[in-house]
């Protein structure tokens, strides 16, 4: 009964000698990631709102809604307000990006984010006044 065990196993060692490896040789090459991966997220300032519903559908609680000075609306002043994502929080769940009404964030392909100092994972990206 010993020898059918040999057996097996000695075939199997034969059959992986000419199989391709399945490692990747990452990080000297690029790694690929799936279509639908959900990696580090981004936002374009130029269509963000300040509307504050991406703070609001946050499960993670990761945005925070930051006033960075105020326009004036017919007769009022209102406060122009504007996202910082804490990325080291972040569950790239997409939940903010399935409800932004005007496209202003997505979900990259990016997926390294391991830093020395998670302060540069702060994201103020969308601080920059857009005119």
């Amino acid at each position: 009964m010993g020898r059918r065990r040999v057996g097996k196993a000695f075939g199997e060692m034969l059959r992986m000698v000419w199989a391709r490896p399945v490692t990747v040789k990452y990080p000297f090459e690029p790694a690929k990631v799936a279509g639908r991966f959900r990696g580090k997220l981004d936002i374009d300032p130029a269509k963000c709102t300040g509307c504050g519903v991406c703070k609001n559908s946050c499960p993670a609680g990761v945005i925070e809604m930051v006033k960075i000075g105020t326009r004036k609306v017919g007769d009022r002043e209102i406060e122009n307000r504007r996202p910082v994502f804490d990325l080291y929080t972040c569950i790239s769940c997409g939940q903010c990006v399935d409800d932004c009404r005007f496209g202003a964030l997505k979900l990259t392909g990016d997926f390294e984010l391991a830093v020395f100092d998670k302060e540069s994972l702060v994201m103020k990206k969308a601080l920059k006044i857009v005119e």
